[in-house]
């Protein structure tokens, strides 16, 4: 009798290019974890993330419609907005062309006549008020903290999703039971409670043999009575988010404070987060911020949101994400470049394939710095781009993450001369992949040497590389060459700092350019063509290999 052969677990595919997750999800809770994962029409293998530089976080990659969406791994014992300020942080020396995040999780919600809120429901974060950030007055509390609200590229896309909602017939009930069927295991503990009580405000909660507790209510005088919903039970707001680091559980507060703020719910960690990135806050209700416990609702809740930013995406066009500004700080590149070269066993294989692995991520890291000094992101680094100053700082700022990552090319390049014993191997197979690796890195110093050149400062330094070379062959001509590439590599700066700032117009700024281009073209052709001629043949060859 023969065994049985054991089926290995379904093949994972490999997860596309770093450069292809843009959307970030962030959960802080274990159930809001799970109903994520619930939602995804795709996960993917993880084992070519490289993370940035000290970043914490463990990640699942996945693709909800055709958005690739990067998930945090909730560490267990941690909330609240420290965490998920963290780890947001975390995500974008990671992930660096991350456009916005998604905060998914559950919240409590205010019931009124008005908003007519109740568990399982959902709010889509219009605004965020940080209602305890202020002070007290002879007056009363008076708060301080600005208000924040998602950009207008995420809120637009809520129109979507509630077109589809009140005109397509998108039934949210009927889409979260389709998700809670997709859970391999404990599916079961996602099913909608039946009871929903919402005490009114006065009514005490007691530690030990609370109504709230117990399987059915013994004063339904104290209960608020809501008739039931004859269409979908699960119902979308958009509204104001009150945010905190303390949990709202007391109803007269939770009352008056909505009252004065607009808040439809309370919840922790959106407001600490847009310092940071964009965001748009979704929320599942599930209880109302009260003494009260609900904790029966935690998981439906969590499922409730989790599927509601799924339809939010399906909603969301992929050309509107890829156009969405990227917000870049240079830490956060510093972090990206040194997480490659910080843990040298994190690559699996032989040396020869590890090597490879370290100069494939410095190549990328390499492409995204080439898009940051030319390409669509240079004016992406978080700065204050109406300082001088800051602009200046902004150059350094690139200057020294070009240095940085030439530096790790040059380790890499060490690194390749001490394993040249790859070069000999007796396996011709090896040997080919040593020399053609060995030409890739050199060539990735060539690159990162000529992205120098191109830099806004490049100019200038070529201008101070002919004074000094003027200087050590006593030639007049070539120091004056010289001295117009310096002026010219300042004028050029100074255009750029005029124009990012919005003190020139485009129209402006090119007229000018085109002119300085024609006389900084016509000197340095003439300066360069009589300095050159004028050394001896030997001169000429000693110039070129300055």
């Amino acid at each position: 009798m023969t065994a049985t052969a054991i089926a290995g677990p379904p093949a994972v595919p490999a997860a596309p290019a770093v450069q292809e997750f843009m959307i970030g999800w962030i959960c802080v809770l274990r159930a809001e974890y799970r109903a994520a994962l619930a939602i995804l029409d795709e996960r993917y293998d993880t084992k070519s993330v490289v993370r940035g530089s000290e970043d914490k976080n463990q990640y699942v990659l996945g693709r909800v419609g055709p958005h690739n969406v990067i998930i945090n791994l909730p560490p267990v014992g941690l909330n609240g907005p420290v965490h998920a300020f963290s780890v947001a942080r975390d995500m974008k020396s990671t992930f660096p062309r991350m456009r916005f995040t998604l905060l998914v999780g559950i919240a409590g919600g205010v019931p009124s006549l008005d908003s007519d809120i109740r568990l399982g429901d959902v709010v889509m974060g219009q605004k965020v008020v940080p209602y305890r950030t202020g002070k007290e007055t002879q007056y009363g509390f008076q708060r301080t903290g600005m208000i924040k609200a998602p950009p207008s590229e995420l809120l637009t896309t809520i129109g979507f999703l509630n077109d589809r909602i009140d005109m397509d017939g998108l039934d949210l009930s009927l889409s979260i039971e389709e998700v809670r069927t997709k859970i391999s295991k404990g599916g079961a503990a996602f099913l909608r409670p039946t009871s929903d009580r919402c005490y009114k405000v006065g009514f005490a909660h007691q530690e030990s043999g609370c109504d709230c507790l117990l399987p059915e209510s013994l004063y339904p005088e104290r209960l608020i009575h809501r008739s039931e919903r004859e269409d979908d039970p699960v119902r979308v707001f958009l509204g104001a988010m009150g945010s905190d680091a303390a949990v709202m559980k007391n109803a007269q507060s939770r009352d008056a404070i909505a009252k004065r703020e607009g808040i439809v719910c309370y919840e922790m960690g959106s407001w600490a987060v847009m310092d940071l990135i964009p965001c748009l806050p979704i929320r599942g209700i599930s209880d109302y911020a009260d003494e009260h416990k609900n904790d029966a609702w935690h998981l439906y809740a969590s499922l409730a949101v989790a599927t509601c930013a799924r339809e939010y995406l399906l909603a969301l066009p992929q050309l509107a994400v890829r156009n969405f500004p990227v917000i870049i700080q240079g830490s956060e590149i510093e972090r990206y470049i040194k997480g490659t070269t910080s843990n040298p066993n994190m690559f699996c294989g032989s040396g020869i394939e590890k090597l490879q692995q370290t100069r494939d991520h410095l190549r990328e890291r390499r492409e995204l710095f080439k898009e940051l000094m030319h390409g669509e992101h240079q004016d992406s680094i978080s700065m204050d781009q109406h300082d001088e100053g800051a602009n200046q700082s902004q150059d350094q700022t690139l200057k020294d993450l070009r240095e940085g990552l030439k530096h790790h090319l040059k380790v890499l390049d060490q690194i390749m001369d001490q394993e040249d014993e790859l070069g000999r191997s007796g396996d011709p197979h090896v040997r080919q992949k040593y020399m053609h690796l060995k030409h890739q890195i050199r060539a990735d110093r060539m690159i990162m040497r000529d992205l120098a050149d191109l830099a806004p400062e490049g100019v200038e330094y070529t201008g101070e590389w002919f004074e000094n070379a003027g200087d050590t062959f006593g030639n007049k001509s070539m120091r004056k060459t010289g001295r117009l590439m310096t002026s010219t590599g300042q004028y050029f700066r100074k255009m750029g700092h005029l124009f990012k700032s919005k003190n020139i117009t485009p129209k402006r700024m090119w007229r000018g350019l085109r002119r300085g281009l024609r006389g900084a073209y016509e000197g340095l052709r003439r300066g360069w063509h009589r300095t050159y001629h004028w050394f001896s043949p030997a001169q000429q060859g000693q110039l070129l290999e300055m």
